[in-house]
C-alpha cells in the first residue's frame, strides 16, 4: 500500500513544473487525483500520466479566480471519488514589475490567482470536511518570496506572504477539527522560469547547496505534509530552499 492510498488530493496547477510532480507523486503513493489548471491539454496529458500509475483522477480546465468553477471542480471529484481528503492549493502566476510601475490590475490579478483562489477552494472544501467530519490536510505554496523581498517583486512577495499567514488562520481555527494546513516555501526551482545567467549568480551566491532545485524536491515534502506522516505538524511554513534562509 503506498501512503496515501484510499485519498483523493485536489492540485491546482497541475499541468506542469510543482503541480505535475506533486500530482504524480500522490498517484504513486495511491492517491486519486482531481487536477485543475487553465491549460486543459497540459492537465490531461498530466491525468495519462497518473492514470498509467493505476489510481483515478478527475481532470478539469478551471478558472481559479472563479468560485463557481472552483465549486463545480470539487463537486466533480465528490462525485467520482466519494471525499476529498487532501488539497494543494499550487496554482499561481509571477511578473516583473516595481512599486512604481505595477498597475492595479496587475496588482489585482497576482493576488486573485496566488491568493484569494487559495482563501476561495479552501473555503469550500473546509465546509466538505466539516460536514462528513473529514480530518482533512491542506498543503499551501507559499515562497520564500513570502518572507524576505525582493526587487520588483511586491506584488508576488505580498501574496505569498499572504498565504504564510493565511496558512497559519486555518490551521489555529480548525485544529480542533482535525483540520490540517501548512505551506511549503520554494525556494528557485528549475521549472525554467530563471534564466541561465541569472540561476548561475543565486546559485554561486545565495544556495548553499549550490543547485536549483528541482520540482521533485517539493513534491517530496507535499507528500509528507499531506500524509499521517506530518500528522501533529499544523500551521508551520516550511522551507525548501537549498539553504537561502541561513544568510
Amino acid at each position: 500500500m503506498g501512503r496515501l492510498t484510499g485519498k483523493t488530493a485536489v492540485v491546482t496547477g497541475a499541468a506542469r513544473g510543482i503541480g505535475r510532480s506533486i500530482a504524480l507523486r500522490f498517484a504513486a503513493e495511491g492517491s486519486n487525483l482531481v487536477l485543475s489548471d487553465v491549460n486543459l491539454d497540459g492537465v490531461d496529458a498530466v491525468a495519462v500520466e497518473a492514470r498509467a500509475l493505476g489510481v483515478g483522477v478527475v481532470a478539469s480546465q478551471t478558472d481559479v479566480t472563479s468560485r463557481e468553477q472552483l465549486q463545480a471542480m470539487v463537486d466533480a471529484g465528490i462525485a467520482a471519488f466519494g471525499a476529498i481528503d487532501i488539497l494543494v492549493n499550487n496554482a499561481g502566476i509571477f511578473f516583473n514589475a516595481s512599486v512604481h510601475e505595477v498597475t492595479d490590475d496587475q496588482w489585482d490579478k497576482m493576488l486573485d490567482i496566488n491568493l484569494k483562489s487559495i482563501f476561495m477552494l479552501s473555503q469550500i472544501v473546509i465546509r466538505h470536511w466539516m460536514a462528513r467530519e473529514i480530518k482533512g490536510a491542506i498543503v499551501n505554496l507559499s515562497s520564500i518570496s513570502g518572507a524576505i523581498a525582493f526587487t520588483n517583486s511586491s506584488a508576488y512577495c505580498t501574496s505569498k506572504a499572504g498565504v504564510a499567514a493565511f496558512t497559519r488562520c486555518v490551521a489555529l481555527e480548525y485544529g480542533p477539527l482535525g483540520i490540517r494546513a501548512n505551506a511549503m516555501a520554494p525556494g528557485i526551482i528549475n521549472t525554467g522560469m530563471p534564466n541561465a545567467d541569472q540561476a548561475a549568480v543565486w546559485v554561486n551566491t545565495k544556495i548553499p547547496l549550490r543547485r536549483l532545485g528541482a520540482p521533485e524536491d517539493v513534491a517530496d515534502l507535499a507528500l509528507f505534509l499531506a500524509s499521517d506522516e506530518s500528522r501533529y505538524l499544523t500551521g508551520d511554513m516550511i522551507f525548501v530552499d537549498g539553504g537561502w534562509m541561513l544568510e
